[in-house]
């Protein structure tokens, strides 16, 4: 509670808590915090962090002509995706707030920027999106009459207004008119039953709202059937610790998962081995920095998995998802996920704004990159309805295949 208390004062003394005003003071003292932060903690295998004074000098004309936060930012994060990275991004005085907590003002939509414009993936329960009817893989064109250019686009006060132009999945072209408002995120995880053996287990995040007591409940409710469908469509990812809680209740204690490569590692293996420091793979297979599953107070499940993922699966969904399927031999439904797997962390900036930035590359335990590697479904559905035909292909597949895990076969 400290740390968000500390949060809303900085926000305030900036004057600009919930405001959109910045000025050339306040933009020169971030860019400063910005250019220390990239260029001596960020960390990719490989990755030239040296080249931010380079990438934002393009930016410099927009930076200069900002007078507003969402331009400002705008113009950042246009030069920090030069590196290719994800999990790199300046946030926003409002949206530093927003992050720890349980509610949220917007449109309630997930979004990342591409070429096309904003593509939807994940669209909230209770959001005001939903209400609209954007759906996951919509394509956001215009905002309020104008090509978009960066997803904070999309930000606003409560009770406003915008207006979306919506290239939907099969090519029709849609405007929507969204008023934003304040909507719950939390979600608790859910057990549905399909038949006396074959259930649902739908987890919606990894971050704030991951409800550890709710899924040991469901864990131990689901151990009885003999399929289990983990549902991580939509599902942006979070903390590791949640992570590891997560999949040590599918998969036997101590088993490896995969590993995180931080620049600590990198530096050690090349000291130790006199070998390319941004060989990802040749650190991570020499590497004793392993991520385990820990022992929990069940056992870890018994039967047959298969996992349910789309675009929106980013992060840790992905890293669940390659380990259960490594691990688990868990069979993959839907559609290639984000590639979107470095670990970070936030930093604080003056002002109220935070520095999203990589610290940790990963690999799995077979030696599969993810980071800009789409997990693959074996299975691909992309289209909806109800029932759905996602986890009918999942059935199917579990009972005409043997998905029975090797650690299973071998007890």
């Amino acid at each position: 509670m400290r740390r968000l208390i500390g949060i809303f004062a900085a926000v305030l003394a900036a004057g600009f808590a919930f405001g959109q005003p910045i000025s050339a003071e306040q933009k020169a003292e971030v860019l400063k915090a910005v250019e220390e932060f990239v260029t001596t903690r960020a960390f990719v295998p490989g990755m030239d962090f040296s080249k931010w004074p380079s990438f934002i000098e393009k930016q410099q004309a927009a930076v200069d002509e900002a007078t507003e936060i969402p331009a400002f930012t705008n113009a950042i994060n246009r030069a920090l995706r030069e590196f290719g990275a994800s999990h790199i991004r300046l946030v926003t005085p409002r949206a530093a707030i927003q992050r720890t907590q349980t509610s949220t003002i917007g449109v309630g939509a997930t979004v990342r920027k591409e070429d096309e414009g904003l593509v939807v993936r994940a669209v909230s329960d209770n959001g005001p999106a939903k209400e609209a009817g954007l759906q996951i893989g919509d394509v956001i064109i215009e905002v309020d009459g104008k090509p978009v250019e960066e997803d904070t686009t999309l930000d606003g006060d409560e009770g406003t207004k915008v207006e979306l132009k919506i290239k939907r999945a099969d090519g029709r072209i849609e405007v929507v008119q969204v008023e934003r408002r304040r909507f719950s995120t939390v979600r608790p995880e859910t057990l549905t039953w399909i038949d006396d053996e074959t259930a649902i287990l739908r987890v919606f995040t990894f971050n704030v709202g991951y409800g550890r007591e709710n899924l040991e409940k469901l864990f131990a409710e689901a151990a009885k059937a003999k399929r289990l469908i983990i549902d991580l469509r939509s599902n942006g990812g979070g903390a590791v610790n949640n992570l590891n809680h997560f999949l040590s209740h599918l998969l036997p204690n101590n088993t490896v998962i995969g590993t995180f490569v931080s620049r600590q590692v990198a530096d050690r293996y090349a000291r130790e081995t006199g070998k390319d420091p941004s060989d990802v793979f040749a650190i991570a297979e020499w590497s004793n920095q392993k991520m385990r599953t820990r022992e929990q107070k069940t056992e870890a499940f018994k039967g047959q998995i298969a996992v349910l993922v789309n675009r929106g699966s980013a992060s840790a969904s992905e890293i669940a998802a390659a380990a259960l399927k490594e691990q688990g031999n868990a069979v993959i439904v839907g559609t290639r996920t984000a590639g979107a797997v470095l670990a970070s962390v936030f930093g604080r900036l003056p002002h109220g704004f935070q520095l999203q930035y990589p610290v940790n590359d990963y690999v799995t335990a077979k030696g599969v990159r993810l980071e800009r590697n789409p997990v693959v479904p074996d299975a691909e559905v992309t289209q909806s309805g109800n029932p759905d035909p996602a986890v009918a292909k999942a059935i199917e597949l579990m009972k005409a295949k043997s998905l029975v895990p090797d650690w299973l076969k071998a007890a």
